[in-house]
């Protein structure tokens, strides 16, 4: 992680600065504070005592895993600022009470009075990796109020997760559960990883991002994913995906009914030996 950089454009991003912006070396940029994606279905999936691998996103992804049972968990994210969005996210739950969480990161339709306050960021920044701790000290050195903040957000309040209606299960389990975080995109992380490691890997919408504004293939993606995530399952391992887009019918990946949540259909892989 580039700290210094990616502070730096932090903040001119949230002043608006945007020619700075672009002067400093950093892939920072504006990211999300929570996903809307439905992860119930990772209850069906047994992960108890192992090692997975997801999109870091918001940290959403990471906390489901943890609560249901993962011992250890990597992540991976091409734009810094998610992953400082985890540590903040995760520091805090580890500090704070759940009602003092829900006033610094409150949910939608909540009291926005003291989001983001300084003085719940005092209580537990020293649960921060030393990187995170650099980059929001910097950030809260430079302005102090929650309308600077949110400006680095594209969705800068929280959903009702899995993870606060498990709240204090995922204090407990975040004091023992190791996360490693790979800055880099889908395309080159899995270069990084070791093969027959994952019981479950977690793409997460990753598609619609990647497809969003170029000529929809789904079955391109499937086939890259065959090629770059199939070898790092365990056996009986599995990976899941979702979007939102039309879908199309590739054999080795279907709709598994079981696992639909909320309407949602997730794609799954599995790998057996």
């Amino acid at each position: 992680m580039d700290v210094i950089n990616d502070s730096l454009r932090a903040v001119y991003l949230i002043n608006e600065d945007y020619d700075n912006a672009q002067k400093v070396n950093s892939k920072l940029k504006r990211g999300y504070f929570s996903t809307n994606e439905r992860l119930g279905y990772i209850k069906k999936i047994d992960i108890t005592g192992e090692k997975v691998l997801t999109v870091c996103g918001s940290g959403d992804q990471i906390f489901i895993c943890i609560i249901n049972g993962a011992k250890e968990v990597d992540t991976f994210d091409c734009n810094p600022l998610q992953y400082y969005v985890m540590e903040i996210k995760k520091s805090a739950i580890m500090g704070l009470e759940k009602a003092e969480y829900l006033k610094f990161f409150p949910l939608r339709g909540g009291n926005i009075n003291e989001m983001y306050n300084v003085k719940y960021y005092e209580r537990f920044k020293q649960y921060l990796d030393t990187e995170a701790r650099l980059f929001w000290d910097y950030v809260y050195a430079s302005g102090n109020n929650k309308l600077y903040l949110l400006k680095l957000f594209s969705y800068p309040i929280a959903f009702e997760s899995d993870y606060t209606n498990s709240y204090d299960l995922l204090k407990e389990a975040l004091f023992k559960t190791k996360i490693n975080f790979y800055l880099s995109d889908i395309y080159h992380v899995s270069k990084s990883l070791n093969k027959g490691t994952y019981k479950l890997i977690m793409l997460s919408n990753v598609f619609d991002h990647l497809y969003r504004d170029s000529e929809y293939d789904e079955e391109a993606y499937l086939k890259f994913v065959q090629e770059n995530f199939y070898p790092l399952l365990k056996e009986n391992g599995i990976c899941v995906y979702h979007h939102q887009l039309p879908s199309i019918q590739v054999q080795s990946f279907k709709n598994y009914p079981s696992l639909e949540n909320g309407g949602e259909p997730v794609k799954i892989l599995t790998r057996y030996n």
